[in-house]
């Protein structure tokens, strides 16, 4: 948790946060962080992974949790051309 205590805190709303371990849960971590925070979380996202831990792990998909702008702007800080948007993309009603 030390490593997050400059994240907000309510982007882990669902989690006990002493249970969250930034290395054996990182994937979690910067799906939530790219897909939920600020840019002052995603600022600390980067001190705390290094941008190609994070492209890495982003690539891993987490099914409908992005929005279009938001996976458009991940794309374009991680420098990600083509991806299946499919996989990442909310379904919007």
């Amino acid at each position: 948790m030390n490593k997050l205590k400059k994240i907000d805190q309510y982007l882990f709303w669902d989690v006990n946060l002493k249970n969250v371990d930034p290395e054996r849960n990182k994937n979690f971590i910067i799906h939530r962080v790219l897909s939920y925070g600020t840019m002052d979380d995603i600022r600390e996202l980067f001190k705390i992974y290094h941008r190609e831990t994070i492209k890495n792990e982003f690539l891993k998909a987490q099914p409908g949790i992005y929005y279009p702008n938001i996976l458009k702007l991940c794309q374009h800080l991680l420098g990600i051309k083509k991806i299946d948007k499919n996989k990442y993309l909310k379904k919007i009603k």
